[in-house]
């Protein structure tokens, strides 16, 4: 059975494959920026690709009108995405937890990466990328 583009690139994720190669990037050997703190939005999808693709995609200001609440939409990324890629995603949530981070440096990291939408209530961005990073880990 055929996949659907936007399925194929959910299981998959080639499109940014495509992408890196538009830009002359070599998606195989691409380099990470060094461990310090991305500055630009380009730094930002470098170094969390994967979370980009993630909260671009579940994360849009569509998100209310696709999903019940946040929990589903990550239940939709963990069922529909390769098990290979929802592992990257766990070490790009991790890796992001570990950076020098307030509050207001979250909100701009998120955005950058394309969430659109408030994390639940009663989190705070910082607190829901927690509570993530163990929705991913016990998977």
């Amino acid at each position: 059975m055929s996949l659907k583009p936007r399925e194929h690139d959910r299981k998959y994720g080639e499109l940014d494959h495509v992408v890196r190669a538009y830009l002359g990037h070599r998606a195989d050997t691409g380099q990470a920026p060094p461990p310090a703190t991305p500055q630009t939005r380009w730094e930002w999808h470098a170094r969390f690709p994967e979370l980009a693709q993630f909260l671009g995609g579940w994360f849009s200001q569509d998100m209310p009108d696709e999903f019940e609440d946040h929990d589903a939409a990550v239940q939709d990324y963990l069922d529909t995405t390769d098990s290979g890629l929802v592992a990257q995603l766990t070490g790009e949530v991790h890796d992001l937890l570990t950076l020098p981070l307030d509050e207001t440096d979250y909100a701009l990291a998120v955005t950058e990466l394309g969430m659109e939408v408030d994390p639940p209530a009663p989190y705070t961005l910082g607190a829901w990328l927690v509570v993530l990073a163990g929705q991913l880990r016990s998977t």
